[in-house]
């Protein structure tokens, strides 16, 4: 039985082809997963990072989710053991990746943000309320400013405050 549709015989070329993404596709999965357990479970033994990474790829709001994912299979990338691995567990692996160095970068950006505010406000620098909610809309969420809010604001205004940064009175 020929394995291809398109032809009955293989050809060297397309051999050695799937047999090399195959190798690299096996090869890559290990420190990939690996590198998620690290960014899932920092500081955790691998049973807790291999739960974590299964955890994350089964999950059914994640957009690649590996419904039939076991957690046996994870194991098996996280040593280098696995025998084979699908397309489409590359690419869940691959795009829950750049999902957590995303979270990851936002959070570290949130703090910076948080830091130049905290800085600011210990140098004495008086910033406006304008000021104060374009960083606090740079940090990605809204913030409090007590005082004058306008009649129609819910008191809706919260976050940088929680963070240190003094914001009394009227700024």
């Amino acid at each position: 039985m020929p394995d291809s549709d398109l032809s009955e015989f293989r050809s060297e070329a397309s051999e050695f082809r799937s047999r090399g993404q195959r190798m690299s596709s096996l090869a890559s999965v290990q420190p990939l997963t690996r590198e998620l357990g690290g960014l899932l479970a920092p500081g955790q033994g691998w049973k807790q990072q291999v739960s974590a990474v299964h955890r994350e790829l089964t999950k059914p709001s994640f957009a690649s989710c590996l419904e039939a994912l076991t957690w046996n299979r994870v194991k098996t990338w996280f040593f280098g053991e696995a025998r084979r691995i699908d397309f489409e567990e590359v690419v869940a692996l691959r795009e829950l990746k750049a999902l957590e160095e995303a979270k990851r970068e936002q959070r570290e950006f949130i703090a910076t943000t948080n830091r130049l505010a905290a800085a600011l406000a210990a140098e004495g620098a008086s910033l406006s309320r304008v000021q104060m909610e374009a960083l606090a809309r740079i940090a990605g969420r809204p913030i409090d400013v007590p005082g004058n809010h306008d009649a129609g604001s819910s008191g809706a205004l919260r976050g940088l405050a929680c963070a240190g940064v003094p914001v009394g009175g009227r700024l």
